[in-house]
C-alpha cells in the first residue's frame, strides 16, 4: 500500500489524469442512466372516515380515532 501511495505522489500528472478521467466516466455514466421527471410510483394511501353523530370532536378523537390509529400503526419490533 505504501508503494502505491509513493507512486501516486511521484507521478502527480498521472494521478491527476486518472482523477479527471474517473470523474468524466462517472458523469457519462450518470447521464446514461434513464431518468423521468414524474415517475409513476404507486404510494399506498388509505382514507378512513369515522363518524358518530351527536358526539363532540374531542370525545370522538379520544374514544374512537386515537385507539384505532394506534392499533393500525406498524409495530416497531
Amino acid at each position: 500500500m505504501r508503494t502505491l501511495i509513493e507512486a501516486a505522489l511521484n507521478r502527480s500528472r498521472t494521478t491527476l489524469l486518472l482523477l479527471v478521467s474517473l470523474l468524466l466516466a462517472g458523469l457519462a455514466a450518470w447521464q446514461a442512466v434513464p431518468k423521468e421527471a414524474n415517475p409513476d410510483i404507486a404510494i399506498p394511501i388509505i382514507y378512513v372516515s369515522l363518524s358518530l353523530e351527536g358526539s363532540a370532536q374531542r370525545m370522538a378523537n379520544g374514544c374512537w380515532c386515537a385507539p384505532w390509529s394506534r392499533s393500525c400503526a406498524p409495530s416497531r419490533a
